[in-house]
């Protein structure tokens, strides 16, 4: 089966925190705290105005990084305390100088990553809690047959923040990460409809778009619900986009 990979936006996301110059041995780490920090407030003051993406996805790929960091300098570290014996001058051990400021650069680094690991887990844990709270308030509702090929269809979104509903066509795709298949939505905006402009429900106004908007035989059809009045593009509909690819695999309940 496909691995799910939530495709929330086209394009990936870039951090704006070159890594590899904040983890340069023989750099300035009081600099290094200070930029760390400066990025880090730069996400919470997203998070603190409910805007998920791509804050939290950029917080999750720091940490992961830093991980990643974090065990290769002390694998070399023991690699380097393990074979660099030293040597006996006059009876005296001595061990090489090379040797001794690597070691102490390898410390300074792993200590600097242990630091920003501990940083950052404060505000993945904010960003997880605003997340699930989304998670929570967000449903969505089937309006057609679920045994209807369920790979492309529509769906209606409201954006309370503006009031308005979106409808989308939404289409299953994969392609391949690492050499495995990554399933992922492609939604596409074709209305954008105010509220003060339907006379009906939601439900009704997808039914109106079905039998004299669309083109698709007998498609798959999604209504969203929610009362959160959160930022669309950077919190809803990233949300929507991974609980409807549940829902059109069929491994999680419509509600």
């Amino acid at each position: 089966m496909a691995r799910h990979l939530y495709k929330l936006y086209k394009n990936n996301f870039t951090m704006n925190l070159d890594i590899s110059k904040i983890t340069s041995c023989g750099s300035d780490w009081e600099t290094n705290r200070y930029t760390f920090l400066q990025t880090l407030k730069t996400w919470q003051d997203e998070l603190r105005k409910n805007k998920l993406y791509p804050a939290l996805e950029l917080s999750w790929q720091l940490q992961n990084k830093f991980n990643d960091i974090l065990s290769e300098n002390i694998e070399s570290k023991y690699w380097l305390e393990k074979e660099v014996k030293g040597t006996f001058i006059d009876d005296r051990l001595v061990i090489l100088e090379k040797a001794h400021q690597i070691s102490i650069q390898l410390d300074r680094l792993i200590d600097f990553i242990k630091w920003g690991l501990n940083e950052n887990i404060d505000l993945l844990d904010e960003g997880e809690i605003i997340k699930q709270f989304v998670c929570d308030n967000v449903s969505i509702i089937p309006y057609s047959s679920p045994d209807k090929y369920r790979g492309k269809g529509y769906i209606l979104i409201p954006d309370n923040k503006i009031n308005v509903y979106k409808i989308y066509l939404y289409e299953l795709s994969i392609n391949w990460s690492v050499n495995e298949p990554v399933e992922f939505l492609e939604m596409d905006l074709l209305r954008s409809i105010p509220f003060d402009l339907v006379n009906g429900s939601p439900s009704y106004l997808m039914k109106e778009f079905i039998n004299h908007a669309q083109t698709l035989y007998d498609p798959m059809t999604y209504v969203c619900q929610t009362d959160l009045d959160f930022p669309f593009n950077e919190t809803i509909l990233p949300i929507v986009k991974s609980k409807l690819l549940d829902a059109v695999n069929g491994t999680e309940p419509y509600i």
